[in-house]
This record gives C-alpha cells, structure tokens and sequence, in this order.
C-alpha cells in the first residue's frame, strides 16, 4: 500500500470515530433531558407526601414472661390462641429444670392482633411476672427505599439502552465488557433494596413476641426442700457405681501390672540370696581345720 493511501485509510476511520462519539454524545445528552423531564429526583417535600400517602409502618415486638400452673398446658394454650389469630410458633425450646418443665416460645402474630394476643396469653397465666412491648417505626426508610429504587430502575434501563446503542455501533467487545458490568452492579443494587423493602413490611405487618413460661414453684405438690429420694437414690447408685469401677480398675492394675514386676524382682532377689548362701557356705567350710 502507497503512504497517500495508508494517510486516506486513516483519515476515514478517525473520521468515522468522531462522527460515532458524536452521535453518542447526542443521544446521550437526549436520554438525559427526557429523564429529567418526565421523572425528576424527588425533593424532600415529596418524600414527606409520599410518606403521608403511605400507612404507618410500625414494628413492634414483645416480650411476656409468665408464672403457670402446668407448663405444658399453657404451652398449647399459647399455640391454639396464637394459630387462631393468624399467628404461628416460629421457635419454641422446652426442658425440665429438676422436676419442673419451663419453656420458651418465639411468637408471630400480624401487628393488629398483637394486643390480642397478649391479653390472651394474660389470660393463661397465674400471674405475669413481666412484659416488655417496644414499637419502630420504618416508613420514612421505606418511602426512602422506593425513591431509591424507581432511580435505580431508570438508571439500569438507560444503561440498557446505551448497550444497545453500543452494540449497534462500536461493536467494540472492551465496552460491551464494561457497560456489562455497571449493569450487573446496578442489579445486585436493586435486589438488595428490594430485600430490604420486603423485610421492613414483613417485621411491620408480623410482630414478634419472646414468651417464657415458669412453672409455678408454690403450685408444685409439698415436698421437704433438699430431700428427693428419687435423686439420692441415683446420686448413691452412681457414686456405688464409681467405687466398684475404681475397685476393679485397681485390681487390673494389681494383676497386669504389678503382679508380674514383684515376682520377677522377687525370683531375682531368691536367686541372689541362695548364691550368697552358697558362696557363703564354701567360704566356711574352707576355712574350718580338717583332721587326717
């Protein structure tokens, strides 16, 4: 190829980029203007109508301690009433401390039944020991989260579009890679947002209530504090028990162990004894006078 022709080449391709950049910079700037027009940012005095269109939403949560004669009646009690008001038993721990069962419960109930519902656990119980009832409200973070998403829902379709317009165009593999990528990020952002929107109606529209149930100590039957034949029983068995395994563990050892050293130190010490007698023995007689 001649260098009047490589020159040609080129000046076409820088000017066929320019005209491509310039016409990206119009649509661009078109896409904006029309954004901007039609859904503008909204201003704090929109989010606050915005807020009073919403209903309030409260999270509130609860947490009963209460004093029952039977544990495990006032266990199903509780669960009836809950169920019954479109409640359920979202956890529930149940054992016995000695001879008495306790329990505790984690409770769902919907927020308009929540007053309820206490008056019916109330309701099952000797006497309430304590009761804690704590209330949140999350509808300006709600309301913050909705202008925050239709945002990023207008952002993620311009990018879109920009990626078409780029497909079309450049076709360049580099860009596709990276708008690609802010659109991916842009996603994951309005997943999360969603999630947390659909969280914040769930804990208001279900409260929570923390129940623990104790059995009432006077309403046992009369039994003479410190004194459980049932537990000295098992305390004397485990501790028989204990002895005769120390017992048999020691004589294992004697037999095993023991038994075998003290007789090997034993034979040795007989053997050093009648060679010490013998030798003993021969001195002796050498040493006595003999008569021809």
């Amino acid at each position: 190829m001649r260098p009047t022709e490589r020159v040609e080449e080129i000046v076409r391709k820088l000017i066929a980029l320019f005209v491509i950049v310039l016409a990206f910079g119009c649509k661009k700037a078109e896409r904006s203007v029309a954004a901007s027009d039609v859904a503008p940012p909204p201003s704090p005095v929109q989010r606050v109508s915005e807020k009073q269109r919403l209903p309030p939403m409260i999270v509130r949560t609860a947490s009963v301690k209460i004093i029952v004669e039977d544990t495990a009646k006032a266990v199903d009690a509780v669960t009836k009433s809950v169920e019954s008001q479109g409640g359920y038993v979202s956890g529930s721990h149940i054992w016995r401390d000695g001879e008495l069962l306790r329990a505790t419960l984690t409770l769902r109930v919907p927020s308009a039944k929540l007053t309820t519902t206490l008056a019916s656990i109330r309701g099952f119980a000797k006497r309430v020991e304590n009761e804690t009832i704590s209330s949140e409200e999350v509808t300006q973070e709600y309301v913050d989260l909705e202008s925050q998403l239709r945002n990023l829902e207008a952002t993620e379709a311009e990018l879109r579009q920009l990626m078409t317009d780029i497909r079309k165009n450049a076709r360049r593999a580099a860009e596709v890679m990276e708008m690609h990528q802010q659109i991916t990020a842009i996603h994951a952002e309005i997943e999360r947002t969603k999630g947390r929107m659909n969280y914040l109606g769930q804990v208001a529209a279900m409260s929570n209530i923390s129940l623990e149930v104790v059995p009432d100590f006077i309403a046992q039957p009369v039994v003479e504090p410190g004194w459980q034949p049932v537990v000295i029983v098992k305390d004397a068995s485990r501790a028989l028990v204990g002895v005769l395994q120390s017992v048999a563990t020691a004589a294992i050892w004697v037999l095993i162990y023991i038994v075998p050293i003290v007789g090997m130190l034993l034979l040795v010490t007989i053997v050093l004894w009648k060679v010490y007698r013998r030798a003993r023995t021969g001195a002796a007689w050498e040493a006595a006078p003999h008569h021809e």
